[in-house]
């Protein structure tokens, strides 16, 4: 009778135990990814509202004291968007990251070297959005236009030592093999990781979490919000990431901008860990997706006066250069 009930009490404290070494199981991973782009060509009217729009959606996540990855393009780089980027590279921890020359570029259309050229100066632009003597910006990640790369892209990245490809899709678009990868993972016969963007069913189809893949099929942003809290509410307690693509041109005002706000109230309140897309990857790497790994979200002590305070003259610095966009900041193209 003995042996039995210190079997029991023996089985009881394991299954505690092992429920207690599986932190990752209780906090949802969120990696917010913010395309920030402009059609080829853009007119100043765009341009200028797609800085603006990029600076509402670093103040609704920054604000919150949460982080995100951005990928700005060439043109959004080598216009005054210079100056938010230069401001949010030093006095925030947002990852910037790089993508293409403009929106709805097809990397599958160019030949190597071309993409090659482009994409070894899409690195340099955003590299450059620095203070000379106080930071530098490292650029380790890489999404692509609408998806779109193939072979020669791989080739190009491994190239210029980029640690993630983020042109994936969980359960949709994927390599061989990884057709139920949520996680990043290491592409075969390249020294980079493949980061899947999440996927959502919604009236049987599955579809990108993806901003515009919602607009431009007719979604309103209420349902744009409830597949956002839908998937986070499907993968509570699982060991998946929710990894959302956004767009400035989308998410960046109106009904859209809304949708955000109420989703990362509710993600807040259910206490999800908000991290950059290098974070994401860097715990895969580590074989751990235990998310107190990782850094704080924020270093900075004053989040709510300094910050703030950063916040406004962002602001206001492109409010008073926006009539004069076609006096933008020229970055070293070499």
């Amino acid at each position: 009778m003995r042996s039995w009930i210190f079997l029991g009490i023996l089985a009881f404290l394991m299954i505690t135990m092992l429920g207690a070494s599986q932190p990752s199981n209780e906090t949802t991973l969120i990696n917010l990814m913010i395309e920030s782009e402009v059609p080829a060509s853009a007119t100043e009217e765009q341009v200028n509202s797609a800085v603006l729009n990029l600076s509402d959606i670093y103040n609704a996540i920054n604000g919150r004291h949460l982080v995100a990855t951005i990928f700005p393009t060439q043109d959004v780089v080598n216009s005054y968007a210079n100056l938010l980027l230069t401001r949010i590279g030093s006095d925030s921890e947002f990852e910037l990251a790089m993508t293409g020359n403009h929106s709805n570029e097809k990397l599958s259309t160019m030949s190597y070297v071309e993409q090659s050229i482009m994409l070894k100066r899409s690195k340099q632009y955003v590299e450059s959005c620095k203070i000379c003597g106080k930071n530098e910006i490292n650029v380790s990640g890489f999404m692509p236009q609408s998806f779109d790369q193939n072979q020669d892209t791989y080739r190009v990245l491994d190239e210029l030592d980029i640690q993630y490809d983020a042109g994936f899709l969980a359960g949709l678009l994927f390599a061989p093999g990884h057709e139920k990868d949520v996680w990043p993972h290491q592409l075969e016969g390249h020294s980079f990781y493949a980061v899947p963007v999440s996927t959502y069913t919604l009236s049987d189809k599955r579809m990108a979490l993806q901003d515009s893949y919602f607009k431009d099929n007719s979604f309103s942003a209420t349902q744009w919000h409830d597949a956002l809290v839908g998937k986070f509410d499907e993968i509570q307690g699982k060991d998946e990431p929710m990894v959302v693509a956004l767009t400035t041109s989308v998410s960046g005002s109106g009904d859209y901008l809304d949708s955000l706000n109420s989703f990362l109230d509710y993600a807040v309140s259910k206490k999800a860990r908000f991290v950059t897309t290098a974070n994401l990857v860097s715990l895969a790497k580590a074989g751990s997706h235990d998310a107190s790994l990782l850094p704080t979200n924020v270093s900075r002590e004053c989040l709510t006066c300094n910050q703030s305070e950063n916040i406004i003259n962002i602001t206001a610095s492109i409010n008073e250069i926006a009539p004069a966009a076609n006096n933008t900041t020229q970055v070293m193209a070499s």
